[in-house]
């Protein structure tokens, strides 16, 4: 099992054993015995319990000024570890550091010292309905959801959906979908991937992981928010524009044909002047291979054409052929391409 597998093991067991606290405080003790079998244990527990937050189930006790400030920098320093869990982003981890920095500098009456703690709220236990969807390379699936959002699942993709009456969040660990997504102005749709969040009221857009560093997202309509991991940068998206978050860092906004943007779901891929490399990076998923691009030096020179998903290994051979590359086979898949040579003119 390699380690991407056995992260997404370890969150997925997190975010069961921290859904069963919520049904069931008394089921702590499991978790907390669960946590402590490994750094990957702990790091596991706290992003499912950060995600958990996100979707405000999760509220913090009353806390001292003194009690509140201590725990807000303790979630600071989680929150910038140098070695953060990958599979999901630190949103309930921001949402609860700024809930916590709130405190009244005109309180004058201190309050008593409280255990510095995180507890589930037993008061009402609103309905939480949480799915989980996977496609295997090669298979595309289509959901509605009981909210009347539609969800397009590409080849190998990993998600999980969790919907409560004031909330619906998405956390997209691996591939490609696209969400239509019914208007509700009271439960924005939350999209987290990486460091990436995409938030929106009722649209059309689509979330791509394109490795454990990036992310895109692409709008077909309506008006879609992105921000980075820190959530201090937000931009705007609008129909036909294109964003990137690599390492926690926003692009430029960038528009991109719409004839390109969910092309996959009728089992094609269309490319309209696309840069070489982007075109390269679209098509892999759909190849036997692992593409190493470092080595292409034109890799802007313009890609048009549409190629059938189920036939990748074809459409690469074809754009080898047309851009003159050539690729060389390192380890168990990784096709390595390399620009050939220009030949001098006699």
């Amino acid at each position: 099992m390699n380690n991407l597998q056995s992260d997404k093991r370890l969150l997925r067991e997190a975010f069961d054993l921290v859904v069963a606290v919520y049904d069931d405080p008394k089921s702590r003790a499991q978790l907390d015995a669960w946590r402590k079998q490994s750094p990957m244990h702990e790091q596991a527990a706290a992003k499912a319990e950060a995600d958990w937050a996100l979707l405000g189930q999760v509220e913090n006790v009353s806390l001292s000024r003194f009690d509140r400030i201590k725990l807000a920098f303790q979630l600071q320093f989680e929150r910038f570890s140098e070695t953060p869990f990958k599979l999901i982003p630190p949103l309930g981890v921001a949402m609860a550091l700024s809930t916590l920095l709130y405190v009244s500098i005109d309180e004058q009456v201190p309050t008593p010292a409280q255990p510095s703690v995180v507890n589930v709220v037993p008061a009402t236990k609103p309905k939480v309905s949480t799915r989980h969807y996977q496609t295997v390379w090669g298979q595309q699936q289509t959901v509605e959801l009981e909210d009347g959002t539609e969800v397009w699942l590409d080849w190998s993709t990993d998600l999980k959906i969790s919907i409560t009456k004031s909330s619906r969040h998405v956390t997209l660990l691996s591939g490609k979908a696209l969400f239509s997504v019914k208007p509700d102005p009271n439960r924005p749709f939350i999209v987290a991937s990486n460091s990436a969040v995409a938030k929106v009221l009722g649209t059309k857009f689509v979330v791509n992981k394109l490795d454990e560093q990036a992310v895109e997202i692409e709008v077909l309509s309506g008006a879609v928010g992105v921000s980075d991991k820190t959530q201090h940068v937000m931009k705007q998206l609008g129909k036909s524009e294109v964003v990137r978050v690599t390492n926690g860092k926003l692009s430029e906004v960038k528009t991109r044909p719409l004839a390109e943007i969910g092309a996959w779901r009728d089992g094609v891929i269309v490319f309209e002047q696309r840069p070489l490399i982007e075109a390269l990076e679209a098509l892999q998923p759909y190849t036997s291979y692992l593409l190493d691009t470092r080595f292409i030096y034109d890799g802007n020179r313009p890609v048009s054409g549409t190629f059938i998903l189920k036939k990748g290994d074809d459409a690469l051979r074809a754009i080898m052929q047309s851009y003159r590359l050539r690729g060389d086979v390192e380890g168990r898949n990784t096709l390595v391409l390399r620009s050939e040579t220009p030949q001098r003119p006699f």
